[in-house]
């Protein structure tokens, strides 16, 4: 169910016809109707009842234009009317439609008055209608957005809590089952990359909250992004199985180098989890006006043109993927967003998908590429 929308209600027919007009316009239909009745009412003389066409104009410019330019349409009718009086009545009884006329001038504006009160009753109606049915589409979001993020986080902490639970199990039957001290070293690097993978998930999590609220800022200092991308490379658990090709400038660049090793972290997590085993993967960190790019492309099955935004968006995840809850590229584009950049995903030419990320920031010792394969 989208937004209310007041402008989508269901409106008189003259109300369509004049929304959206200039208020010269609606003015010019009302005066034209006063002074046509006016004539009208002065041929004819004071048999003829003409009171319900001097209410219409007062009616159509009170509802469209506003309280003040019915009171003005509604004194001209007041004087219309009192013209065609005194040439009914003649000279002599120039009081009597004098009289009529004030009398008429006060109902029309009683009626002015009411009317105008009445569509502001509405207006504001509407207001709070509107109010009321943001404010439940925001609470059943965020209701949808609660499941979403309880079955996500459940599923993404069952791995690395299972592998604790496991391998603390195992280690305390370590005598019974003769386990040598590199077995039990092994179990406990189990746990420590198990704990590592559900501290970042929690990390991500907060650090999606302090993004939304504006509470994070980049501490922004010289930085090798291009040394920082071999450390990853080196160090990335999820790229296990996969060669990486490293091609970097090595510069000096002012960022924020814990939110670029977080960026540098889910792009290659992100590339290690939704290629198949051995699939090459190539970063590349450039350095040009103003910042630098960094660039991860794999030779996998790429991104669908309707997911290429979506996957950037928080819990949002392409078909097929393994595991993860889906915020790691969100606070890539976040984190490049924070530096004032940009993030975004691309056909590989020859097949796969290539994220690119911008960096903006002030340049120092630039030097020659270095390759490095991994």
């Amino acid at each position: 169910m989208g937004a209310f929308d007041p402008a989508r209600e269901r409106v008189l027919p003259i109300e369509a016809f004049f929304d959206g007009r200039p208020a010269w316009f609606v003015l010019a239909v009302g005066s034209t109707f006063v002074v046509a009745t006016g004539v009208v009412d002065l041929l004819t003389g004071p048999g003829a009842f003409l009171a319900p066409l001097y209410l219409m104009p007062v009616l159509l410019v009170t509802w469209n234009v506003g309280r003040r330019w019915g009171l003005a349409i509604a004194g001209l009718a007041a004087v219309a009317t009192q013209v065609a009086g005194i040439r009914g009545y003649g000279d002599s009884d120039a009081i009597v439609p004098s009289w009529n006329a004030l009398m008429w001038l006060s109902v029309l504006a009683l009626v002015v008055w009411m009317l105008s009160t009445l569509k502001e009753l509405i207006a504001s109606q509407r207001l709070r209608i509107a109010h009321q049915v943001e404010e439940s589409d925001d609470l059943r979001e965020l209701n949808e957005l609660k499941n979403t993020l309880l079955h996500a986080v459940s599923h993404d902490l069952k791995g690395p809590l299972a592998g604790i639970l496991g391998a603390i199990q195992t280690i305390r039957r370590a005598d019974e089952l003769g386990l040598s001290e590199r077995e039990v070293d092994d179990l406990l690097g189990v746990i420590e990359q198990a704990g590592r993978k559900a501290n970042r998930l929690v990390e991500d999590l907060l650090d999606l909250d302090r993004l939304k609220r504006g509470q994070l800022q980049p501490d922004r200092r010289p930085t090798d992004v291009g040394e920082l991308a071999h450390r990853i490379v080196s160090e990335s658990p999820a790229l296990t199985g996969h060669p990486v090709r490293v091609e970097a400038d090595h510069v000096l660049v002012s960022v924020d180098p814990a939110k670029v090793e977080r960026i540098l972290e889910n792009l290659l997590s992100n590339a290690g989890c939704h290629t198949p085993p051995g699939t090459p993967i190539r970063v590349r960190v450039d350095a040009g006006d103003g910042g630098v790019h960094v660039i991860v492309e794999d030779e996998g099955p790429g991104v669908a043109d309707a997911l290429k935004d979506r996957v950037f968006e928080p819990f949002e995840q392409a078909d097929g993927s393994r595991g993860g809850v889906g915020i790691g590229l969100s606070l890539v584009r976040r984190f490049a967003e924070l530096h004032g950049g940009s993030a975004h995903v691309e056909d590989r030419p020859g097949g796969g998908a290539r994220f690119v990320v911008v960096l903006p920031g002030s340049l120092s010792r630039p030097t020659s590429a270095k390759l490095r394969a991994v």
